[in-house]
């Protein structure tokens, strides 16, 4: 093992304590193979974890990094994957023992050990080594597991790709562009997302597209906000009592229960004198509705107003028009024409 290594470790480790900052000690052979591409997490499809991220450092003068990040989902995260952004150049090494990575240009992803389970509420704090003798903060991190908050009461979620893109889009709502950087994972986005997906299982919803409607507007709007529109919606469908689930009831269709859904969160936001400069964000979904775009598989673009969806005198909210693909990759298009179709 590199001695310098080992005792720059050792000294950076006091350090952080005397700050009163747990540390996760790496070790050489940390189970990752020479080529640095260890395996991924398990069979399937991973799930975004809610997590609320503390802290992340990386000390140039030690060539050494920590993140420290909280479990704020309603059930454990179990042998979590662990992914980042670095700077252009950087190379990520090892990780703490039992740990694989794989690097992919600037995204560093480390896989853990099957028998690592992070509690509700728990801190972990994962280190790392790097070729960089800079200071950076690592971007764009990300916690994903094949068992944690993403799935509710056994039933799943969104996956990984179409959670990323409802708050790339809720990013461009808010400040004009779907940069990871200016969302932060706290703990009320991870409230807002366990509440949309247990509400979408109560009133049984199926696709990603309906549960993706829901958790913008648990963003925007808060519970007792989505809560309020849901009765609106049920009362319109003439399903009385709010009847659980609502899809199939009296012969009721989820894109029915969708058009109804967003006509009434449009009619919210254009009551309200501030949120009405907001309506355009529904129109965004309505038009995803009329295409059928309901595992969101295709590319979704912002380039629909509420009135080239409905009728009516709807202000127009002028956010610049992006294009979200469903790897994750976003755009600007050159050239676009409003529309619903």
């Amino acid at each position: 093992m590199d001695t310098r290594r080992h005792e720059t470790l050792w000294t950076v480790g006091r350090r952080l304590t005397r700050l009163g900052m747990a540390t996760t000690l790496i070790a050489c052979g940390a189970g990752v193979d020479p080529a640095g591409e260890g395996p991924e997490a398990g069979a399937g499809e991973l799930e975004a974890c809610s997590y609320a991220l503390t802290t992340s450092t990386h000390m140039g003068s030690e060539s050494w990094g920590s993140i420290t990040f909280k479990n704020t989902g309603a059930s454990d995260i179990q042998s979590p994957q662990l992914s980042f952004s670095v700077p252009d150049g950087v190379t990520c090494g090892d990780g703490p023992p039992g740990w694989t990575r794989l690097q992919d240009r600037g995204t560093c992803k480390y896989t853990s050990a099957p028998h690592l389970t992070i509690g509700v509420d728990a801190s972990y704090t994962f280190s790392y080594f790097t070729d960089s003798s800079s200071s950076f903060t690592a971007s764009q991190v990300q916690v994903l597991a094949a068992h944690c908050a993403g799935a509710v009461d056994g039933k799943e979620g969104l996956n990984t790709s179409q959670k990323a893109l409802v708050e790339a889009l809720s990013r461009i709502w808010e400040h004009n562009t779907p940069e990871p950087g200016v969302f932060p994972h706290a703990t009320s986005s991870a409230q807002a997302y366990e509440a949309a997906m247990r509400e979408a299982q109560t009133w049984g919803l199926a696709t990603a597209l309906s549960k993706a409607a829901l958790y913008d507007a648990f963003l925007q709007h808060g519970e007792e906000g989505v809560r309020g529109m849901l009765q609106r919606t049920h009362a319109s469908l003439g399903l009385s009592g709010q009847a659980s689930p609502a899809v199939g009831l009296q012969g009721t269709s989820e894109d029915v229960w969708l058009k109804g859904f967003l006509e009434q969160r449009r009619d919210t936001l254009a009551a309200d004198p501030e949120g009405r400069y907001a309506i355009d964000r529904v129109a965004t979904y309505e038009k995803q509705r009329r295409r059928g775009n309901w595992e969101l598989t295709s590319a979704v673009q912002n380039d629909v107003r509420a009135r080239d969806c409905w009728n009516g005198a709807y202000p127009d909210s002028g956010f610049t028009v992006r294009t979200l693909h469903p790897d994750g990759r976003w755009s600007t298009p050159g050239s676009y024409l409003y529309s619903c179709r």
